[in-house]
């Protein structure tokens, strides 16, 4: 689940043809669709798919007796902040509990602009929301706490409403790396800076079902603020698991303003000019990949070339029960007809957003099939509900309707950390496991199309070119009158610089560096690579295959072995008697 390299581009070719059909594209057709209701009056029409926050998870109360420390009395966990994810505990030590079990719940499907029925594995606990069972709630804490989470697996299998006894799970024949043991699972904190020992973020447990494991994240003072997320991580079973929706924000909040030697938090400059914090949103993108299976337990596929999308009649259940089937195709997420969801609901819509204010929205990529682009484009005037647009026109749609270009962002971490110079881009890239904090500004009311741009077959994890697709609409009230945003966020970046530190040296380079174009050197926890350290000394490599003596037929790959010899024809490599030319040395940077 783990990603490493990140490719950063304001557009790519495929995203950028998009933009330009969408702008280009007449508008007739659906705009005539005499049954598609206006799309103000969308919420109105189907207030379940209303975009919400995930729930904050709350803290257990601390068990007694108390801690070996200075008593803290009974704290009553603050209100949630209006505007904002969830709240910081303030205690030291917090307590979280979660179950996983077999949920009932619905997914909407655009095919058939119904909602499926759906039996799928997830994270229960007090303060999940039902409306979104397959979205586990946030978990939020400061640098510096401890953190205890109680994982309680209760993957029974069932049959006619009872309990079946755990069967003993068996390493498949193939293997550690062949899908297994389903029921099975761990908890994964992505991107902390914790120990991977013990009871801490150790992915190499294996919770089997019955049981209850207690982990401990010891979280250090100096982490970083910033967005991360929890899943499951039991080798075997991740991808099945994920794709069942089990993935949870886990958000690290706090206030440190720099100092001579030490960083601060980005939150202390992103605040209005009144100082309250910019509105805060959460955002986890999740690819459910469930299906109904036939008598003969097999997918039931439409009677199309692909079998797009697979179907589910009345009366069935979908699951994710079948690896080989569901998820081993590196193409089966674009042949399911499946689209990926925000905050448990396909295609919702964000509201709660107003027009001349700045929003910090946390993007999470919690699903394991496709990249998402994410992109935001102006919705013209008379489209029509987009929920009651069927998926297969939902293309002419978005090139009627999703036009203009698209609305600028501001970038100010990746990956749980912040960036050294805001980066403005129209255009966030997720791989599975990424996280983004964008700056959103709405120029003026209305409604703006939330886009998943195309991509060809490299950008994405499945090595298959990616459609645009519609993730959802934001909803905007009316607000102030529009202002050129890139002045109104360093105003109000100095500003908060201005209010909240008191050391006038630092004070004044904070400032200083948002003049020099939003730069944030003071709030970098992770220096960036500096210049010499990419222009190392080049490195000799010498790529050899040579055959083995002790086994007939096989051959050695070798790099840089000490009895290989540089030739004009390439490397002469021996071994034993065997002497065979290969091909001419590599040379590469370090």
């Amino acid at each position: 689940m783990e990603s490493h390299a990140r490719t950063r581009c304001v557009a790519l070719a495929g995203v950028s043809a998009v933009a330009l059909a969408l702008a280009a594209a007449p508008s007739h057709g659906l705009a005539q669709d005499k049954a598609a209701k206006p799309a103000a009056q969308a919420l109105k029409a189907a207030p379940p798919n209303v975009f919400a926050n995930p729930p904050a998870a709350i803290p257990e109360e601390e068990p007694a007796p108390p801690r070996l420390t200075a008593p803290l009395g009974v704290i009553k966990p603050p209100e949630p902040i209006p505007g904002a994810d969830s709240y910081v505990d303030p205690r030291k030590n917090i307590l979280y509990k979660f179950s996983i079990e077999f949920t009932e719940g619905t997914v909407r499907n655009p095919w058939t602009l119904s909602d499926d029925k759906v039996l799928l594995r997830s994270y229960h606990s007090s303060a999940v929301d039902p409306d979104t069972p397959f979205l586990a709630p946030t978990i939020t804490m400061r640098p510096g706490q401890t953190v205890r989470i109680s994982l309680n697996n209760d993957l029974f299998e069932t049959k006619d409403g009872k309990r079946l006894p755990v069967e003993k799970c068996k390493m498949p024949d193939g293997g550690v790396n062949v899908p297994h043991c389903f029921n099975e699972t761990n908890l994964h904190a992505h991107g902390l800076w914790v120990s991977p020992s013990g009871n801490s973020d150790n992915v190499l447990i294996s919770i089997n079902p019955g049981v209850t494991f207690d982990y401990e994240y010891n979280v250090p003072s100096d982490h970083a603020a910033g967005t991360f997320w929890y899943h499951p991580h039991k080798h075997g079973s991740t991808a099945l698991q994920v794709s069942s929706g089990m993935t949870g924000a886990l958000i690290i909040k706090d206030d440190r303003v720099p100092t001579a030697t030490t960083p601060g938090d980005i939150d202390v400059l992103l605040q209005d000019e009144k100082g309250q914090a910019f509105p805060d949103k959460v955002l986890m993108f999740q690819q459910v990949q469930y299906a109904c299976f036939d008598k003969d337990g097999k997918i039931q596929q439409s009677n199309t070339p692909k079998g797009q999308p697979w179907l589910c009649n009345a009366g069935q259940v979908g699951e994710i029960r079948d690896y080989d089937q569901q998820l081993s195709n590196s193409t089966s997420w674009q042949y399911s007809g499946r689209f990926t969801s925000i905050n448990g609901k396909v295609q919702p819509g964000v509201t709660g957003l107003q027009a001349g204010r700045f929003e910090r929205w946390r993007l999470i990529h919690g699903g394991v099939r496709e990249a998402v682009n994410f992109r935001l484009f102006p919705m013209k005037a008379g489209a029509p509900d987009w929920n009651t647009v069927s998926a297969d026109r939902q293309d002419k749609f978005m090139r009627e309707f999703c036009g203009g270009s698209a609305l600028p962002m501001w970038e100010v971490a990746v990956d749980g950390l912040t960036r050294s110079q805001v980066f403005r881009t129209s255009e966030a890239r997720l791989q599975p496991g990424y996280r983004a904090d964008l700056l959103v500004y709405f120029p003026t009311a209305g409604n703006y199309c939330i886009i998943d741009g195309a991509s060809d077959a490299l950008g994405s994890p499945s090595q298959a070119a990616e459609p645009i697709k519609l993730l959802g609409v934001a909803v905007v009230a009316a607000g102030r009158a529009p202002a050129d945003p890139d002045k109104a966020l360093r105003d109000q970046m100095k500003a908060a610089a201005d209010r909240n530190i008191t050391d006038g040296k630092i004070k004044a380079e904070v400032v200083a560096d948002i003049d020099a174009n939003l730069k944030l050197s003071k709030f970098v926890w992770h220096k960036p690579i500096a210049e010499a350290e990419l222009n190392a000394p080049p490195q000799d490599l010498r790529f050899a295959i040579v055959a083995d003596p002790k086994r007939p037929g096989k051959s050695l790959f070798q790099v840089n072995n000490p009895s290989c010899r540089r030739t004009r024809a390439g490397s002469m490599c021996r071994r034993g008697s065997t002497a065979r030319p290969r091909s001419a040395t590599s040379r590469s940077g370090g």
